[in-house]
């Protein structure tokens, strides 16, 4: 395999459970941001949103609400659960240790919007890295906390937006475990 900068970054980057309080610094996260805000977009529509929550306000308002979902069940209120009841939700407390989480949203409406934003998060994770900052997705925030209209509107969603993707951002906590090997037999060329 050919060897440079963005292919270590992304051979680095790993999923992480815990994280440092370490603030990331501004510049870092606007890198990181503008990374996401440059990733291809179906017809060029650029139509997500970024929020970043790292305020202690924040932090706390996603906290109560993860909580608020759990005893709903695991479910926004007045929904089902929306995972079988043999998995167990838990509450992903204080962000992991992590300084950032990010939420990255797109029009509802828009077929393509759920991979446009999808991508800009995959940018996001790769740049991420490149400065030692790593990531940690949360599907449990996305699956079964932003369904629910009223925790949007306190996250300031837009308006006709879904969340697509949300991931936790900041330094890792210890060393990262080894990746192991990728699966054989996941390439086909014709």
């Amino acid at each position: 395999m050919i060897d440079n900068d963005t292919i270590k970054s992304i051979l680095a980057r790993r999923s992480y459970k815990a994280f440092e309080s370490t603030p990331v610094g501004e510049d870092i996260l606007e890198t990181i941001i503008e990374a996401g805000k440059y990733a291809p977009t179906g017809r060029n529509r650029q139509a997500w949103h970024f929020t970043v929550v790292k305020s202690e306000d924040g932090k706390k308002m996603y906290k109560e609400a993860l909580e608020d979902m759990i005893k709903n069940g695991g479910g926004p209120k007045g929904t089902p659960p929306p995972v079988p009841p043999n998995i167990i939700v838990k509450p992903e407390p204080e962000f992991r240790g992590a300084p950032i989480l990010i939420l990255v949203s797109g029009p509802a409406s828009d077929d393509l919007a759920r991979l446009d934003c999808v991508l800009a998060m995959g940018n996001m994770f790769i740049a991420a890295a490149s400065f030692g900052v790593m990531s940690g997705w949360t599907h449990t925030t996305v699956r079964d906390l932003f369904p629910d209209t009223e925790v949007k509107k306190r996250f300031k969603i837009p308006d006709g937006n879904d969340v697509y993707a949300a991931a936790f951002f900041g330094y890792p906590l210890g060393e990262p475990k080894d990746r192991g090997p990728r699966k054989e037999g996941s390439v086909t060329v014709i």
